[in-house]
């Protein structure tokens, strides 16, 4: 009998099925597999259990979890991951978003028709019975100032997954997330210098509802030194935590939000200090920083300063435990979030821009 090559969709299907150790195992069937295995289109995703149980020897479980795209990054520069409502998004630079749940091996996709648009984040409309996700964006554009001058600005416009629109927005295109925004409660967040004292920063949103920027509060701490690290992530599903590590001793203190951040006034309580050297410095981490805030206990994901690989580290008072994850690569994505058992809702389809 004749050897039958499958189609990539077959392959797929087999090894979306495949838990990690069976696909170590199918490697060596043949040079063919090993090759669609180390391809970037197979994306590799790891879960980790943490047990904090043990106060002196906390234990990590990693498990790598297969997910089949149709599109390969070919940019690691631009290529970003971040979640919404127990989805992860990811966006493939000039190519498309992805939306997927891991857990139930379900993958959505937009496709950009237009290569120009810039990914920045997904929310939705609070005011609607059933979630409207939407995403926010921007193009590059030219303005023609005189016969022979032309300007370049950003054009932010807004997606709407349900009817497959663009909507433009008459806005400035100013303190906008250099680093991909958090999403929370369908709303975008991100934290940003103030204009008018560069030592304060703030937090500033977008409200998909709306369809609005506003400055949402101020950050309870200042910058020390230009290159201190100040990171937002998400405290007990409705309120926020910053983390600030300090450029000059490496300390790192974690403020977190008294009430949730639906209502007014936001309040900030600062929950601990760390002051273990034994974290890396955070500031231009190539592949950024994610954390979570668990009993006054930091678990946080970044590269390792030295191998490029990615760490997980769990630090509470002086305990500090360092988790290397596979091994030293170039560039990674990652984030935290809390998964879900919802099927990918099937309104997302090709992007026309």
């Amino acid at each position: 009998m004749e050897p039958v090559n499958l189609s990539w969709d077959v392959e797929k299907e087999i090894f979306s099925r495949l838990p990690p150790l069976s696909l170590v195992r199918f490697r060596t069937v043949s040079q063919h597999w090993n090759g669609l295995l180390n391809d970037t289109k197979f994306v590799k995703v790891y879960s980790i259990d943490i047990d904090l149980g043990k106060p002196l020897d906390p234990t990590i479980e990693v498990r790598e979890i297969p997910s089949v795209f149709p599109y390969k990054a070919t940019d690691l520069t631009h290529t970003t991951i971040t979640s919404c409502d127990g989805f992860l998004f990811r966006d493939f630079w000039k190519q498309g978003v992805a939306i997927w749940n891991p857990w139930l091996r379900q993958v959505g996709w937009i496709e950009y028709v237009d290569k120009g648009f810039h990914f920045c984040g997904v929310g939705y409309d609070r005011t609607r019975p059933d979630k409207s996700y939407k995403i926010l964006g921007y193009f590059n554009c030219l303005r023609t100032v005189s016969d022979t001058y032309q300007v370049g600005y950003k054009r932010i416009a807004v997606y709407e997954c349900a009817s497959h629109a663009v909507k433009f927005l008459d806005v400035p295109f100013k303190q906008w997330p250099n680093m991909g925004p958090l999403s929370l409660n369908g709303n975008l967040y991100w934290v940003t210098s103030n204009p008018d004292d560069t030592n304060e920063y703030l937090i500033r949103s977008f409200d998909f509802s709306n369809e609005m920027f506003r400055t949402f509060c101020l950050l309870p701490c200042r910058k020390n030194h230009s290159r201190d690290e100040l990171v937002l992530a998400v405290y007990k599903r409705d309120g926020f935590s910053l983390l600030k590590q300090c450029y000059v001793t490496g300390e790192i203190e974690v403020w977190v939000t008294k009430n949730k951040i639906s209502e007014e006034e936001v309040v900030w309580i600062n929950l601990m200090t760390l002051p273990t050297s034994n974290l890396p410095k955070l500031v231009n981490n190539l592949c950024g920083v994610s954390y979570f805030i668990f009993d006054k206990t930091l678990i946080m994901c970044c590269g390792d300063e030295e191998t490029g690989a990615a760490c997980t580290y769990i630090v509470r008072e002086d305990m500090c435990k360092k988790i290397q994850i596979g091994l030293g690569i170039d560039r990674f994505s990652h984030c935290v979030y809390l998964p879900n058992f919802i099927p990918v809702p099937s309104e997302f389809k090709p992007l026309r821009v």
